[in-house]
């Protein structure tokens, strides 16, 4: 059996470092770009790195697309496995979080906080709805010739991205986050699958996405849906990185796909509102660098430190609760199919 290659394994490790990358700047994380001076080298740099890796969620949904759409049914053990996972992360980070590491800041009102925290991951439950959606996509997909697909994906990019990008938010007012632009980066990751043969052209997309970078940025000073996961050119620009890495040659590397399995429990740790703000402000200082000529470092430090803390955060999860999950999602044989 020939092994899969690891290039796309490595945009998973890359697309979660912009992913931290981006809670960095986040001005409920990290705080970045809430106290950042505006006009300073510092508010010019934030906006650049923020629009360099705004693409990350985008390519992440356009993998499972790619990856998923021969699937004629799956199964709900997966879905209930990654809601585990929210609650145990969501639920664990909180309480230590709250009583323990930061027990000054707790109120009467904690508790509340502490359930939406861990139930209410907005990635986690759009992304659990579209893999369930993921049979009928896929029957879909199968039954429409390629003239038509592409006449669907046209009538999607005007109507939810180049529409709300330049005209209104009529079509789509959720700014990328909901299902709407899931669905779509699934089809376009299905198609690209479907349809394009792997080549060698890594140059010409990569100076679509650096573009995408630059005009993102550009319009991120002017207008605040510039940061929209529906913005057309962090679509354009979350294709043409898809687009790079998936023509990289990277052998089968075990290393590298061993620790692109961490990727979502990675997001689920920094994510926690809770915890991430002693992640990026007590323990790697964030606050102290907004306005300093050292942020890049800071920032460059705290990415790798908060990516390594994480992953040592789950290998422990596995090892001590890895059997016990392993067991519990084992007893749900149900299945989906169209």
């Amino acid at each position: 059996m020939k092994k899969r290659k690891s290039n796309i394994e490595l945009l998973r490790i890359v697309l979660i470092l912009m992913v931290i990358t981006l809670h960095y700047f986040n001005g409920n994380m990290g705080g970045g770009l809430k106290h950042v001076i505006s006009g300073s080298s510092n508010y010019y740099l934030a906006h650049l790195l923020e629009s360099f890796s705004i693409i990350a969620v985008n390519t992440f949904v356009i993998i499972t697309g790619y990856f998923s759409y021969k699937k004629n049914n799956i199964r709900i053990a997966k879905v209930l496995n990654l809601v585990a996972i929210m609650i145990f992360w969501g639920l664990l980070l909180s309480l230590i979080t709250a009583f323990v590491l930061r027990p000054q800041n707790t109120t009467i009102f904690v508790g509340k906080d502490i359930l939406e925290t861990t139930t209410n991951q907005w990635f986690v439950i759009i992304y659990c709805i579209l893999y369930l959606l993921i049979p009928y996509l896929n029957k879909m997909i199968s039954e429409i010739n390629q003239n038509s697909y592409k006449w669907l994906l046209g009538i999607g990019l005007f109507f939810f991205y180049f529409w709300p990008s330049f005209y209104t938010r009529v079509t789509v007012n959720d700014g990328g986050y909901g299902i709407i632009n899931f669905v779509y980066l699934y089809l376009v990751g299905a198609y690209i699958s479907k349809y394009h043969k792997e080549d060698k052209q890594i140059v010409k997309p990569f100076i679509v996405y650096l573009l995408c970078t630059l005009v993102v940025t550009i319009f991120s000073l002017k207008i605040g849906r510039a940061w929209d996961y529906c913005f057309i050119f962090n679509l354009i620009g979350s294709v043409a990185l898809f687009q790079v890495f998936r023509s990289i040659n990277v052998k089968h590397n075990k290393f590298i796909n061993y620790l692109a399995t961490y990727t979502f429990a990675v997001y689920l740790i920094d994510v926690n509102e809770f915890f991430n703000k002693f992640l990026y402000r007590t323990l790697f200082h964030s606050n102290e660098y907004w306005n300093s000529n050292a942020m890049i470092l800071n920032l460059i430090i705290s990415v790798i430190g908060i990516y390594i803390i994480c992953i040592i955060l789950e290998f422990l999860r596995r090892l001590i609760f890895g059997r016990l999950f392993a067991w519990l999602i084992s007893k749900v044989k149900l299945k989906i199919e169209a």
